[in-house]
Order: C-alpha cells, then sequence, then structure tokens
C-alpha cells in the first residue's frame, strides 16, 4: 500500500495537472476512451461503473454521448467532490453519481452493471481482488475494460522495483500477462489494442496539450514545492531511461 506521504505526492501532481486544463491523465486521452466505449458497446440506458474516476471527465463524456447512467468510484474524497459539481454544473446529476470508496469493496450487487470501465487505477491496486469484484458486479454478458500501463516485453527486476517505488505501488503487466489475467478472472472475448508506438514520448504529448500558460503554471508549482519537483523530475527520468520496455494499451473482456 502507498505511504500517506507518496499517496499525497501523486494526488499533488494529479492536482496540479488538472489545474492547468489537462483533462484526461491516463494514456490515449479522450479517443482512447471513446474507443473502450465502442468496444463494450455501451448505449442509451446502459449502467456503466467507472473505476477511479478522477474529476470526473470520463464519466461525465460517456453521459453526455451515450445517455447511459454512471456511477463513479475513487479512494480520494476531494475528486469525488469535484466530480459531483461538475456534473451537477453539466446538468447530470441525476444521470451520474460518485462515491468515495474503496474498488476492492465494492458495494454493489452481483451482475448490477453493464460495463466497468477503469483506466490507468488497477495498477496501483490488488488486481486479483479488484478484478474479481469487477467481474462480480458485471452483468452476464457486459463488458470489463481497463487501460493502462504495460510492459512491451519483461522488465528486470531493477525496473519493476523502480516503478513500483516511485509510483508508490505501481505494478503492471506485459501484454500477453494481461491478457492471461482478464481470461483467469473468466473472461471471454478478449480484445487488445496496444498503441505504444502512438505514444513515444508521454512529456512531449503533455507539453503540447498544456501549452505555454500551462507549462508556465507548472514551472511555478514545482520551483515552490520541492518534492512536487523531485517527483517530476523522477518520472521524467524513468520514462526516458525506460522507453524499450513501456507500453500503452487497453483490454476489453466480455463476462458469460
Amino acid at each position: 500500500m502507498a505511504s500517506d506521504n507518496g499517496s499525497n505526492i501523486m494526488a499533488s501532481i494529479d492536482e496540479m495537472m488538472y489545474s492547468v486544463g489537462v483533462e484526461t491523465l491516463h494514456p490515449g486521452g479522450l479517443e482512447k476512451t471513446m474507443e473502450m466505449a465502442e468496444a463494450c458497446k455501451i448505449i442509451h440506458g446502459s449502467k456503466v461503473l467507472d473505476i477511479g474516476n478522477g474529476k470526473g471527465f470520463t464519466a461525465i463524456r460517456l453521459a453526455q454521448k451515450y445517455g447511459c447512467t454512471v456511477v463513479g468510484v475513487d479512494m480520494s474524497k476531494a475528486m469525488t467532490d469535484y466530480a459531483k459539481m461538475s456534473a451537477e454544473t453539466k446538468g447530470l446529476s441525476q444521470q451520474i453519481n460518485f462515491m468515495n470508496i474503496d474498488a476492492h469493496q465494492l458495494p454493489f450487487g452481483d451482475n448490477t452493471f453493464d460495463v466497468v470501465f477503469a483506466e490507468c487505477s488497477t495498477v496501483l491496486m490488488d488486481k486479483e481482488k479488484a478484478f474479481k469484484e469487477f467481474v462480480r458486479v458485471t452483468k452476464s454478458g457486459g463488458y470489463v475494460a481497463d487501460l493502462e500501463m504495460c510492459w512491451r516485453k519483461p522488465p528486470d527486476r531493477k525496473t519493476v522495483d523502480r516503478a513500483f517505488e516511485i509510483w508508490e505501488g505501481f505494478s503492471t503487466m506485459t501484454f500477453e500477462e494481461w491478457r492471461d489475467f482478464f481470461a483467469e478472472m473468466g473472461l471471454t472475448e478478449i480484445r487488445l489494442n496496444d498503441f505504444s508506438d502512438k505514444l513515444r514520448n508521454m512529456t512531449t504529448l503533455y507539453i503540447k496539450a498544456l501549452g505555454v500558460m500551462g507549462i508556465l503554471k507548472i514551472s511555478w508549482r514545482m520551483l515552490k514545492n520541492k518534492s512536487l519537483r523531485k517527483a517530476m523530475l523522477e518520472y521524467d527520468k524513468f520514462f526516458n531511461n525506460n522507453k524499450e520496455y513501456i507500453g500503452y494499451g487497453y483490454f476489453v473482456g466480455r463476462k458469460e
């Protein structure tokens, strides 16, 4: 489990990125979110569970586009509160419900949702425990989808340990291992989309998304906060030193 200090640093970085205009923090952004939604056959009236909802951008976008109902869950009360305000501002409070709960212990009955959606959250959880809950609350014939940073090839122990350390509990798998994991969890018709080659330099992509004002705001925040500055530099160094290993993709599986 992440330490309080580490968790606070990660939350602060997320908050900083959101505050300067970055709407989605996961690789691939809205484009990949909507690709997953299509693969999950989300339609008007679908019931969707959004794991690790952050500021609610994915849940709001799905509700707006498809007319589905969404429940978002997140461990961060600050993120949950912000997401609730965003949904209310957009007139979606009756369509979306955000809850500050632990996704390892979902307070929903079996076969509740048509789709369970996760983006860059399972890698910080007990994957087997979490996925058992994801599958349990998914209706028969429904879908479980997850977008994560993956290993393009098995990394050395040093790389695995370093990722775990700087992201306070981060643990992922190769694309093949993720696909096998979905099958072990009882999911079928598993679809893999590896879009690693489209995101070879995450730093460049974030700079493009931020623009000049966003970069200036982040630079100022980092100058004032030594811990944030150190963490951001460590992340950037890790990505640059491990390009051969780091990949991005999403997986969609169906519950029989």
